[in-house]
């Protein structure tokens, strides 16, 4: 069993628990996170914040520790300033994905 696109705001950590422990569950997630930005993901109302989403990746690696991660972004989304195309960059630096879609 494979989770292709779980919403970072949905995703208890049960499920996270159930992926450890079962062999059929592959653990591979990917996880969307469009933007490592708190202000783009609030205009894109996405329903978490960049805080949010490094709890939820601490989170993923402590229960799963060989866990592959994948995720999706969007650069020059409406508005976005350097700062905030940075916090993306950071993001990315920091959760080191094994795959993105860009």
């Amino acid at each position: 069993v494979r989770f292709t696109s779980p919403h970072p705001k949905d995703y208890p950590t049960a499920l996270l628990q159930l992926m450890a422990e079962r062999p059929n569950v592959c653990n591979q997630l990917h996880m969307p996170a469009q933007s490592g930005s708190s202000s783009v993901l609030q205009r894109m109302r996405r329903g978490y914040t960049r805080e949010a989403y490094f709890q939820l990746m601490d989170d993923v690696r402590s229960t799963i520790p060989d866990v592959a991660i994948s995720s999706d972004f969007i650069t020059g989304f409406c508005g976005e300033t350097e700062e905030e195309h940075q916090d993306t960059l950071t993001l990315m630096e920091k959760i080191q994905y094994d795959q993105a879609y860009m």
